[in-house]
């Protein structure tokens, strides 16, 4: 089965971790690994799960959700659900070069550095996804 694994932003994921009441929940089809997050494969760049980070009382709450590798304008990006109406989808981060495989140079995109309420701007580098068998 292929699976989608990606590290969000592994400073992140160890961040949510680290705090008294962080955690980082996988459901439908997304598990945790030591690296980060993997995706079940539901056909071409298609993936599914979701990922909840919470913490600081519940002042952090971000879902991550049903991520997606797209070409677009001569490039790509990864897609996710959008968290304010899943039906949508909203593009997460650019991605400088893909091979099929490994993806390099993921950096947010305005909206994927509005899901997080300021730590992150537009461009910040992200970990690169990557498709495994």
């Amino acid at each position: 089965m292929t699976t989608l694994e990606w590290g969000i932003k592994a400073s992140l994921l160890a961040y949510v971790r680290r705090m008294p009441d962080g955690s980082v929940e996988a459901t439908d089809g997304a598990t945790t690994t030591d690296e980060g997050i993997r995706f079940e494969g539901v056909g071409g760049l298609a993936f599914r799960g979701a990922v909840l980070l919470m913490g600081h009382g519940g002042m952090l709450r971000v879902t991550i959700a049903d991520p997606a590798i797209v070409e677009a304008d001569g490039g790509w990006l990864l897609e996710i659900a959008d968290p304010d109406d899943p039906s949508s989808r909203l593009a997460f981060a650019t991605i400088a070069a893909f091979d099929g495989r490994r993806a390099s140079g993921t950096a947010l995109t305005q909206d994927g550095a509005d899901l997080f309420f300021g730590p992150y701007a537009l461009g910040t580098a992200i970990d690169d996804p990557v498709i495994a068998d």
